[in-house]
């Protein structure tokens, strides 16, 4: 698994710190001596804190874009209409679909684990436990998509470059020691602040390790099925989690085109248009008279049907290039200055809700099902809306879990990979196949193996969860979906 630079729709991430990267190959070319062994052209000690904006920009670039894509066609936010989105949709999900997000994952993972080793070795915990904590978060992500991965070995590549493969349980339980790790580093507030290099908490102690909790809360939750009382026993030591959504971990976009939000990019500025929001999705906000469906969605463009909100049927290809048929992405999440959200506290109450709900405590299952829309409702400038539709009987909370993770869904149409987490486990939308599947009407529960690990690192691919077989391998489950 070779360290490759793909950025397969992120138009600019590197753009964003051109100006850092030349001075600092400026001055390691400008030497008075030649070291043959040295390759004066690339730079050998980036700071840390420039390794830190660009991981969590990447980042950020990454899960709102390659890691939303897929996933969102699965649990039928998107239904593209044409190209690579129709395709997604069919669930025509190849080796090489998951190329692109794969690779820059890991290439993430690198950098910040390059942070950690830079900072262990000054003491300046703050800067290791955030990227403890993002390691954390990013490889929880890959696992939940992927199953599993290489992990134990994964970061070491100036010694292993065919890492092996990790059992999902295995990783799992690494995850959540090292999570508390980096809680723990980053409550001292220790060494160096990151300050404004940090640019999603602006190096706050307090608020990274509320994110800490509230992404071990959500693994923890992950294994519902495997550890059904893990989660309430953590929520019951009270810990300190992001509860309102000012505190929203999340990264925030520009207005140029170099610096602006990877769905605005993907479906804006590279003049697709091809990525048509679902109907299932669109129909069921409807239903609800949901107040987010005008900033969730785009109204279609062009022709008779034009202002109204129409999706898509997953899997249909009847071509929309003119923007008349279906709607897009709206406001909330695709214009250029969109945030790409992390861990909200919508996600956070809509967990806890979940939790109190298998232990049967209604009263605090309705308490955090109510904050969860309240806080999500608020994030989008609607709280004037909340009373009202609270009191929809058709949302108001009813003591089932379909309840809560319909809405739960609903809310993190900005977080598809989560969402398609939630559905392995609950069960919760129900969801039909979509038309002209590839996959014989089986809706995938894992995304492909790339292709660049068949080809560069089929021994340990081989000895571990074997090489994905075309469509049908989009259905072996990973460990925690019984």
């Amino acid at each position: 698994m070779k360290k490759i630079k793909i950025y397969d729709g992120i138009i600019n991430t590197k753009n964003l710190f051109v100006g850092v990267f030349a001075s600092i190959l400026l001055l390691s070319s400008c030497t008075s001596e030649l070291d043959i062994n040295t390759d004066p052209n690339a730079p050998t000690a980036v700071p840390n804190s420039t390794l830190l904006t660009s991981s969590e920009v990447n980042l950020g670039y990454i899960i709102g874009g390659e890691a939303t894509r897929m996933p969102s066609n699965i649990v039928q936010y998107y239904a593209g209409h044409r190209g690579q989105p129709n395709e997604y949709a069919r669930y025509d999900i190849t080796p090489s679909s998951t190329d692109g997000l794969w690779t820059n994952m890991y290439n993430v993972l690198i950098d910040l684990k390059t942070i950690e080793n830079n900072t262990t070795a000054t003491n300046d915990r703050l800067y290791t436990g955030i990227s403890q904590l993002l390691q954390v978060y990013t490889f929880s992500v890959l696992t939940d998509t992927f199953g599993d991965i290489p992990y134990s070995d994964a970061l070491q590549l100036s010694s292993i470059l065919t890492p092996a493969y990790d059992k999902q349980e295995d990783i799992y339980n690494n995850l959540l020691a090292r999570v508390d790790l980096g809680i723990a580093n980053v409550t001292t507030n220790a060494g160096s602040n990151p300050g404004t290099a940090d640019v999603v908490y602006g190096g706050s102690a307090t608020k990274w390790a509320a994110f800490g909790n509230s992404l071990k809360l959500r693994l923890l939750n992950h294994l519902s099925l495997r550890r059904p009382a893990a989660a309430l026993t953590f929520l019951q030591t009270n810990p300190t989690l992001i509860t309102n959504s000012v505190n929203d971990a999340k990264l925030v976009f520009g207005t140029s085109a170099s610096n602006s939000n990877p769905i605005f990019q993907f479906d804006e500025l590279s003049g697709r248009r091809d990525n048509a929001v679902a109907n299932t999705i669109v129909d069921k906000m409807k239903s609800l008279a949901d107040p987010r469906i005008a900033v969730y969605f785009k109204p279609i463009v062009n022709g008779t049907l034009a202002g109204q909100v129409l999706g898509n049927i997953p899997g249909d290809d009847t071509d929309d290039a003119g923007e008349s048929l279906f709607s897009r992405t709206g406001s909330a999440y695709a214009s250029t200055d969109s945030p790409v959200i992390f861990i909200s506290a919508a996600e956070v109450n809509f967990i806890k809700a979940e939790i109190y709900f298998r232990a049967s405590d209604v009263t605090n299952a309705t308490l955090n099902y109510n904050n969860a829309i309240t806080q999500d409702l608020t994030s989008l400038g609607l709280a004037t809306s909340t009373v009202a539709y609270l009191a929809n009987p058709l949302v108001t909370y009813n003591n089932t879990l379909q309840r809560i993770m319909e809405q739960k869904w609903i809310t993190m149409y900005q977080g598809a990979y989560e969402s398609f987490v939630d559905w392995r486990r609950t069960g919760f939308p129900a969801l039909t196949p979509s038309v002209n599947n590839r996959t014989t009407n089986a809706i995938p529960v894992r995304l492909s193996y790339p292709q660049i690990e068949i080809n560069v690192n089929n021994a340990s691919l081989q000895a571990g969860p074997g090489i994905p077989l075309p469509y049908v391998s989009l259905s072996n489950k990973v460990w925690w979906d019984l």
